[in-house]
């Protein structure tokens, strides 16, 4: 892998250019690399140092327009992180594998987006799922099965329980639940990567001071063979002279000083994020295509999901943690009992699992003990409705704004009551005296990204093939979430990242 500016790559002409570095995009580019073809990464943001706080390194003119509540923000978040890496680098290193059911969600849950998806089955993805989960050395549970959900079985034992998942452990237990560790991709103990985890940080929101959390660059597309190059602080701005359903060239802003710069490439991979990607395509328009980029079908940014999620906390009179700041892995423990049961709209509930505080405010106060937090998490409905757009208004680069036009269902906003108040059980069976809800703000910007480009069997109705090719294109590929047509009830980085190996494994 070498670092490359945005004027030598536009010397050049790659088998594949890849935009995005995250999740997505470095498996896409590793994969590709091995099997003998030249690769371009575009990246829009820089690498981070270690032990780099997230809230320090935000651009907010990289912001967008959202929905909040009857009214609108300017803050809206259209990214995992914009980062060498993307997400990855702040993540908590949460890594479920879905169910059948994530990608082949009942009707219930599609509603009025129901259509012919991208049939994909749960099989297709398990040799991604075991490629993914050796590279990053994800651990998990000893003995995995929960109702129907099974776990793998993980070569490296699970990390042991923080000292509030201990605790809230103990309380799910009390309510005849089964807690189970978190699958992490984090390593506990020195490895090729690292010391292991340390507990310097929280973890979710910051970069690992000792690489014990496994981002991509670091564990897979830096130790990746072949031809890689890499373009930071480059920007994708739009396709240009694509015709006959084939993309040529990519017009970038990048280089020092900056300017606009041409990216020639036999095959292209949107990797950017659900929101990024599609936003790529929309202002891709041109006289041939005024609506967008591969969007004959008129869904291109179209049922955008955004996971819904809310945190719930209850102190306890216990000191469980005496250190503040508090330093410690996000999650260790997870209930799975609730993923479906009949008191859910649709019989579809979701996951909960422990998600450790960044700071106690009270932690000083004398007799405050500790503060115990779970977060709720469920995939929602796909709706036409929600969409990625563009704006009128434009930002520092000439670019215009992106939009993001989201709603929660209403029968999602229900399904998340109920499981907030299976947490609220768990919080008190754990000693919790009063217990709190505290919004996550999903809907004006959430990590977990989902559709917008999604895989289906019919043109009309989808935008890409279930290989995740564009279906107006020859050599567009989507490797992200934008893909999915239901958003899962897990965190998606993992399946991502196995798709993502599926997809690139079928381009080379």
């Amino acid at each position: 892998m070498r670092i490359v500016s945005a004027p030598d790559a536009a010397r050049r002409t790659f088998d594949v250019c890849v935009v995005g570095s995250g999740a997505s995009g470095a498996i896409t580019a590793a994969v590709l690399a091995e099997r003998g073809l030249s690769v371009l990464v575009l990246e829009q943001g820089t690498a981070i140092p270690p032990g780099t706080d997230h809230d320090d390194v935000e651009d907010p003119d990289t912001w967008a327009y959202a929905r909040d509540g009857d009214g609108w923000s300017k803050e809206g978040y259209p990214w995992s992180a914009m980062a060498f890496g993307g997400g990855t680098v702040f993540y908590g290193g949460i890594s479920f594998r879905y169910e059948q059911r994530d990608l082949d969600p009942p009707p219930a849950l599609l509603g009025d987006a129901d259509y012919a998806h991208w049939g994909l089955r749960l099989a297709e993805l398990e040799p991604h799922y075991d490629w993914v989960e050796e590279r990053l050395g994800v651990s998990g549970p000893s003995h995995g099965k929960v109702g129907d959900y099974v776990f793998p079985h993980y070569a490296r034992g699970s990390l042991p329980h923080t000292a509030m998942g201990g605790a809230l452990a103990q309380g799910a237990r009390a309510l005849g639940l089964t807690p189970l560790a978190t699958p992490m991709a984090i390593s506990g103990s020195r490895d090729g990567h690292g010391p292991g985890c340390a507990e310097l940080t929280p973890c979710t929101g910051f970069t690992c001071p000792v690489n014990a959390k496994a981002d991509v660059i670091s564990r897979v597309l830096a130790r990746a063979e072949g031809d890689v190059s890499v373009a930071l602080d480059t920007r994708a701005v739009r396709f240009v002279d694509s015709a006959a359903g084939r993309a040529h060239r990519l017009e970038v802003l990048g280089g020092s000083p900056r300017g606009r710069h041409t990216i020639r490439a036999g095959r292209f991979v949107l990797a950017a994020n659900a929101i990024q990607s599609a936003a790529l395509l929309l202002r891709s328009a041109d006289r041939r295509e005024p609506d967008g980029m591969g969007n004959s079908s008129g869904q291109v940014g179209r049922h955008l999901a955004m996971k819904n999620s809310v945190y719930v906390r209850g102190r306890v009179r216990e000191r469980i943690v005496a250190h503040q700041p508090l330093r410690h892995r996000y999650s260790s423990v997870c209930v799975l009992d609730h993923l479906r049961g009949e008191e859910f709209p649709g019989q579809v509930g979701g996951i909960i699992y422990e998600a450790n505080p960044w700071e106690d405010p009270e932690a000083d106060r004398p007799g405050a003990g500790s503060l115990l937090q779970l977060e709720c998490l469920l995939g929602d409905r796909p709706q036409a409705r929600n969409m990625v757009r563009l704006a009128k208004s434009r930002d520092r680069d000439g670019l215009v704004r992106i939009v993001m036009d989201y709603r929660q269902h209403p029968l999602d906003a229900e399904r998340l009551d109920v499981l907030q108040g299976r947490a609220r059980d768990v919080l008190r069976a754990a000693g919790a005296e009063r217990t709190e809800a505290v919004d996550s703000g999903f809907a004006t910007g959430s990590t977990h990204l989902h559709g917008t480009l999604r895989a289906g069997a019919d043109p009309a109705t989808s935008v890409t093939d279930r290989t995740g090719r564009l279906h107006d294109y020859d050599n567009v590929w989507s490797a992200d979430g934008a893909t999915f047509p239901f958003a899962g009830n897990f965190n998606p980085t993992l399946t991502i990242q196995a798709n993502a190996r599926r997809i690139a494994v079928g381009i080379a």
